[in-house]
């Protein structure tokens, strides 16, 4: 009998599973004797991660479908084969047994680039705010070094599939490191997004912000190559990688399955799908351990360290003792003050499937975190799915519409000859009589029958629908109306007479039904930008130059980190207004001011949209101090801004732009 694996119980599947990698794992440990400690407890650590990876196997199995429905595969579904009871077949498969083509219209990936296109119209940014009073040039580079980072690391291609990602699982990751960039021969902030097939956290969270993650990490597979340039410091340990990883083989693997998700779908946790690669699974736990909060009187210090409270207390006496040994009273001898707590931190190993250590340490970053960004939506009692999810239902009613109407027009008369057998001619055969009847100038002769003098006649009739394609309009109005993307969101056109401000009141009240599902987005990318700016703030430690695009204040900014001694700053994602629309609504808005002249060709070039705008008005600048020392050429025109002329000169260049 064949299993319907999308019918099976998780936990028998989980069972099966299970077993399969006990006997692997039984083989493996075979061929390791001598077992340490060490391996001992990383072998529990990896058992622990194998289970959360595996209480995530129904969010992967609905993404995969809700991927194949995006692609276009939304017909693999299987069925019991009403033929073979007990057996299941796909209704692809069932639909060709018919006889019949499987029919699909592809709405929801319409949607999704819809979903796309509002994220790359929005042009959302990052802006650095500071928390006390002079920190506003130190939150200027900041913000600058934000967009470098973003400019880096293509963030609005990431974030374009990020956010696919999102529509079809409901959630996103990426890691933020301090990496060596090769092409550009120097270590910057990095940042890369992980397969959400890879990832493996604790699955018993409820906080949508995620502050009850005890346990995260990435299944990783890589050519050993890359393994051992990360890992080995020396030759010695370049050969103890060698030798852990001695199974791997050195071959390339060829896969002609090409660039399917196959090898993803059926990931194993502890062997790689390809054997030329090697199996590395990173670990970050959330562990604790005794700490000491220590005031020292003596200079007002307020630390915490490692220090118990014994070691504290000899630090105590011994004041004293110096103390009465040169005449101090008791009460005037400043002590330490300390007090024991419980301190919660990060760990991270770096593992081979056998348990062996490659890296391990707290975490290396200021924010004492990983490098994780999480966020799964929406999380109502711990549940997760996309927005796909909500339309699948949907676009099967679709797909089954048309299908329906397919069969009705094909079973349908078209053009139906119906020949009494006495009318064909004695010369022609039945065939040679219907091609002469498709012929545009054929002539059949014959002699009717005394008996019957009925001629031939063709037949057509019209397919009877019985509300099919009522009921196709219908569910197409029903997936749009539950996705929330109508009408001027979809950018279809107006009826004759609306008005320009009501269609886009129109398109801003479409754009209200996935306005959750945006700022959910955003939430994401405020997470993942705070800890892109505590990067920079820990590894930024010198001067360096920021090459930023020309819409920017500056082509070039310095960062200088000695400006941020002594501030505190925060971050906020802000809506940009970067969009043709606002630029010209900006542009007509200083047009009048200058129109009125309450502003001069400065300041109107330093706040102008228009393209070259900072460079016109360095040029402006450097014309102006030539006047101011009497350095004007012969014949050329003064300063806009200083005569009457200056206002027609602008306009000019604004209606050159255009």
């Amino acid at each position: 009998m064949i299993i319907n694996p999308d019918k099976v119980p998780f936990s028998a599947i989980k069972m099966q599973r299970e077993e399969a990698e006990l006997l692997q794992r039984r083989v493996d440990e075979l061929t390791f004797e001598g077992k340490t400690e060490e391996q001992s407890d990383n072998m529990r650590i990896l058992e622990e991660c194998r289970m959360w990876w595996d209480s995530l196997y129904d969010f992967r199995r609905r993404r995969r479908r809700n991927r194949a429905y995006h692609r276009g595969d939304q017909w693999s579904d299987r069925i019991e084969d009403p033929k073979n009871p007990g057996t299941w077949i796909s209704e692809d498969q069932y639909i060709r047994d018919q006889g019949k083509v499987p029919l699909k219209q592809n709405i929801i990936r319409q949607m999704m680039k819809n979903l796309v296109g509002q994220y790359r119209a929005s042009s959302n940014k990052s802006i650095v705010l500071s928390r006390t009073k002079g920190g506003q040039e130190g939150a200027r580079m900041l913000s600058n070094a934000m967009m470098h980072v973003q400019d880096l690391n293509y963030l609005q291609e990431l974030d374009a599939r990020a956010l696919e990602e999102f529509a079809l699982s409901g959630g996103i990751v990426q890691k933020e490191l301090y990496k060596y960039f090769k092409i550009r021969g120097e270590e910057d902030v990095k940042i890369k997004m992980p397969n959400m097939n890879r990832v493996f956290f604790n699955t018993d969270i409820e906080d949508v912000r995620g502050e009850d993650f005890r346990i995260v990490g990435e299944i990783v597979d890589a050519p050993l190559d890359d393994i051992i340039a990360t890992f080995a410091k020396t030759p010695q340990e370049e050969e103890r990688i060698k030798k852990l990883y001695s199974m791997t083989d050195k071959q390339q693997f060829l896969d002609y399955t090409g660039l399917e998700s196959s090898r993803l779908d059926s990931l194993n946790f502890y062997m790689p799908e390809d054997p030329s690669k090697a199996r590395l699974i990173e670990v970050w736990r959330l562990e604790s351990r005794w700490r000491t909060r220590v005031h020292d009187y003596a200079d007002g210090s307020l630390e915490v360290t490692n220090l118990s409270m014994e070691e504290i207390q000899v630090i105590n006496d011994q004041r004293v003792a110096f103390g009465e040994a040169n005449g101090v009273p008791p009460e005037n001898i400043p002590l330490v003050d300390g007090e024991s707590f419980k301190e919660q931190y990060w760990k991270a190993k770096f593992l081979t499937p056998h348990g062996h250590t490659l890296w391990e340490g707290e975490s290396p970053f200021d924010h004492g975190e990983h490098p994780f960004t999480f966020v799964v939506h929406p999380l109502i009692d711990g549940e997760v799915w996309g927005f796909v999810e909500d339309i699948i239902d949907q676009q099967r009613y679709i797909n089954r519409m048309i299908i329906l109407l397919d069969f009705i027009m094909s079973s349908a008369a078209k053009g139906v000859l119906m020949v009494p057998e006495d009318a064909i001619p004695d010369h022609l055969t039945p065939e040679d009589f219907a091609e002469e009847w498709r012929s545009f100038d054929g002539v059949i002769t014959y002699k009717p029958s005394r008996m019957h003098q009925k001629v031939p006649e063709q037949i057509s009739s019209n397919s009877t629908a019985v509300g099919l394609t009522d009921m196709l309009k219908y569910q197409m109005q029903f997936i749009n109306d539950i996705s929330g993307i109508h009408g001027a969101i979809q950018g279809k056109e107006a009826k004759s007479g609306t008005p320009s401000s009501l269609y886009a009141q129109e398109a801003e009240h479409s754009s209200t039904n996935t306005k959750d599902f945006f700022m959910s987005f955003n939430f994401f990318r405020q997470k993942r930008d705070e800890k892109i700016l505590k990067l920079i703030l820990q590894y930024y430690t010198e001067e360096r130059y920021f090459a930023i695009d020309s819409d920017s204040e500056d082509t070039a900014q310095l960062f200088d980190p000695k400006k941020l001694e002594g501030h505190l700053y925060d971050l906020k994602v802000v809506q940009g207004n970067d969009t043709p629309v606002f630029r010209e609504l900006l542009n007509q808005s200083l047009m009048k001011l200058v129109e009125m002249q309450m502003i001069d060709a400065e300041t109107y070039l330093e706040h102008s949209p228009i393209p070259y705008s900072k460079a016109i008005l360095e040029t402006l600048k450097e014309r102006k101090a030539e006047m101011q020392q009497g350095q004007v050429p012969n014949g050329q025109a003064p300063m806009p801004g200083e005569n009457p002329e200056s206002q027609q000169m602008i306009q000019q260049a604004v209606a050159g732009t255009r």
